[in-house]
């Protein structure tokens, strides 16, 4: 994961694949049926706040990614409940905020976890405590936090993300799947242009 990163960041190598180039099992795999989520036109990225990588993509590739879509394609981030310290109560605050349409809220707790976690080093003592701290970021009150978390839409929205549990068990994460079928092999990226490529002909691929 360390060589994909730097292969991404710094972008060294004037390289750019073509759409020819890439290949099944090399540049990207088909997801085992029973794997595949419905998320036709989008690239999903799964994801956790507590992970190093995921924070790297989230700043220095996803922006961009998402500003070259093709025309019709959405991005949605799926961030998974299991990966410690304290995944599932982070992915419910980020969860509620989805689900209340806080959209500002929702980028807010996210970039303030991954920063609190990474940038300063710090861990919460306990499940409430990471609650409250993102909440504070999202800008949501405890009240409401707790009149939406139980629901059936916040539930729905885990277990939609927790589709990439699995998922994130071969190569890691972050992980690009595309259309909820193929998954991107980071390893091989080299450029934001050969991710754009490769994003564009998966998603025609349908």
């Amino acid at each position: 994961m360390k060589k994909t990163l730097t292969a991404l960041f710094t972008l060294v190598v004037a390289f750019s694949a073509h759409a020819s180039d890439f290949r099944e099992g090399e540049h990207y795999q088909v997801l085992k049926p029973e794997l595949q989520f419905d998320a036709p036109k989008e690239v999903s990225k799964i994801y956790s706040v507590n992970c190093p990588f995921c924070y790297k993509y989230e700043t220095a590739v996803v922006p961009n990614m998402v500003k070259n879509l093709p025309e019709g394609a959405g991005y949605d981030g799926y961030h998974i409940t299991t990966k410690t310290p304290l995944g599932l109560e982070k992915s419910q605050v980020l969860a509620v905020a989805q689900v209340m349409g806080n959209d500002k809220g929702y980028k807010a707790a996210k970039m303030d976890y991954y920063k609190h976690f990474h940038d300063d080093k710090a861990r919460f003592a306990d499940g409430a405590e990471a609650i409250a701290f993102g909440l504070k970021s999202a800008g949501i009150s405890k009240a409401d936090f707790d009149a939406q978390v139980n629901t059936p839409e916040v539930g729905q929205l885990l277990t939609k993300w927790d589709q990439g549990v699995e998922i994130a068990k071969i190569q890691g994460i972050p992980a690009l799947v595309v259309n909820g079928k193929y998954l991107i092999t980071t390893a091989k990226i080299r450029s934001m242009t050969m991710l754009d490529e490769m994003v564009a002909e998966l998603m025609a691929a349908e």
